[in-house]
């Protein structure tokens, strides 16, 4: 988190969502980030904000239009305001 702008970095997929606290799994309670095969879960999402933004292809688990939780990839990057977080 920027502390003087109060924003914070986040990847966007390509339908223009981006990694968000909401995107806890309903079943696990935890953030899943990671390729699949290879996903990592985490409690808090500033951890796991954290290990995408290491990740050399950023990816993370949301639902899609039907419910169905899938991986999207990151395609860019954006600063939102804090208080959307």
């Amino acid at each position: 988190m920027n502390s003087v702008n109060s924003t914070t970095l986040v990847p966007f997929a390509s339908d223009g969502t981006c990694f968000n606290p909401t995107l806890r799994c309903p079943k696990s309670g935890k953030y899943t980030v990671g390729e699949s095969g290879k996903e990592i879960t985490f409690d808090d999402f500033s951890a796991a904000l954290e290990h995408i933004m290491m990740m050399y292809t950023p990816r993370w688990r949301r639902p899609n239009q039907a419910g169905d939780w899938e991986i999207v990839s990151t395609i860019k990057w954006e600063l939102i305001p804090q208080k959307y977080l």
